[in-house]
């Protein structure tokens, strides 16, 4: 018998709208289905022996009812299954650094991306060259992580309200929020869920890492119809999102500045030469807060020269850290380790 082959771009996309109707309970035949996607009845029933013999949804026959149904509860679609070579150069381009830019497997990888582009659609943010830090993601992350992300995934599509159960650093318990999901996007190297928010009147992003549960309510939402995901995430640096309209100037030796050139910062970033041998990258930000971290971590190497909001706030950053050097080991109550030894 010959091997299977895997749903193509097309098919997957009437899959995906086959699979909708199915859980949830709308009815339909093969020959009205493919009336309404402009396909022959035979395209139909191929899709469906697809989604039920490769992908291994539970769909039967119900003659009584005269339609397709679910035998068992099925919210989340199985969402592509991939041939030997493509589920090789995932594996391997999840722990190889090399497959993202330069290794053969890269054609095999994109393959793999492109079957998946028309099951997620415009609802993630998932490129080659946005997962080329994954291989130095912690397992446990990295499972914290995947744990919603189909749940989430399908919500989007679905528009369904979700319940979150939300830890925010310093919290004692999960805080339950109720919200209306609308991306997912890798933000600094860790997944975030974009979700508008009805207590606030806005978007949020939220840490998949910190998500300790995500269950429908039951509701749908209809999506703001102003909503830009890529103008909302243009003017961030990272994970926060402000309002705000920055111009920042930050000063780089030349040990500092190698490394913005070869990884720039953020799209907006230009990079000009100064008299006294250092240079000056210049950003247009919404916010402050990732920025003033990334300078933080340059230590000596940066200088901020606008705006001045910031300059403030790494000299104080800078200070206190000085301010703790400046008291010695013990005098704060604490032993050196060496001292414990």
């Amino acid at each position: 018998m010959p091997r299977p082959t895997s749903p193509n771009t097309a098919s997957f996309i009437r899959i995906r709208r086959i699979h909708v109707l199915l859980s949830e309970g709308h009815p339909f035949t093969a020959p009205g289905l493919a009336r309404e996607l402009e396909v022959d009845k035979r395209t139909i029933k191929r899709d469906i022996d697809a989604l039920r013999n490769q992908l291994g949804a539970p769909v039967a026959w119900d003659p009584d009812a005269r339609t397709y149904r679910y035998t068992r509860s099925c919210t989340a679609l199985p969402l592509v299954r991939f041939d030997a070579a493509e589920a090789g150069a995932l594996m391997l381009a999840s722990r190889t650094f090399a497959a993202w830019k330069h290794s053969p497997l890269r054609r095999a990888f994109a393959s793999a991306l492109d079957k998946l582009a028309p099951i997620v659609g415009g609802v993630v943010s998932l490129s080659a060259d946005a997962l080329d830090a994954f291989h130095q993601t912690p397992d446990s992350t990295a499972e914290r992580e995947q744990r919603h992300i189909v749940a989430l995934l399908e919500a989007i599509h679905l528009h369904r309200v979700l319940r979150l159960r939300y830890q925010k650093p310093g919290e004692d318990a999960p805080a339950e929020r109720t919200v209306h999901p609308l991306h997912l996007a890798e933000l600094d190297h860790r997944w975030v869920l974009i979700a508008h928010d009805p207590a606030a009147h806005k978007p949020r992003k939220f840490l998949l890492t910190r998500l300790a549960d995500a269950t429908p309510t039951g509701a749908t939402f209809e999506p703001p119809p102003d909503f830009d995901v890529a103008a909302y995430l243009a003017g961030s640096l990272g994970r926060h999102t402000g309002d705000g309209d920055h111009r920042v100037e930050i000063a780089l030796d030349e040990r500092a500045a190698v490394y913005v050139r070869e990884r720039p910062w953020h799209p907006t970033q230009t990079l000009t030469p100064l008299p006294d041998g250092r240079t000056c990258v210049t950003l247009r930000l919404n916010n402050l807060i990732d920025i003033e971290n990334t300078v933080l971590r340059c230590g000596a190497h940066a200088e901020v020269l606008a705006p001045p909001e910031l300059r403030t706030r790494v000299r104080a950053a800078h200070a206190a850290a000085v301010a703790r050097y400046d008291t010695p080991v013990g005098s704060s109550g604490r032993k050196a380790v060496s001292d414990r030894r």
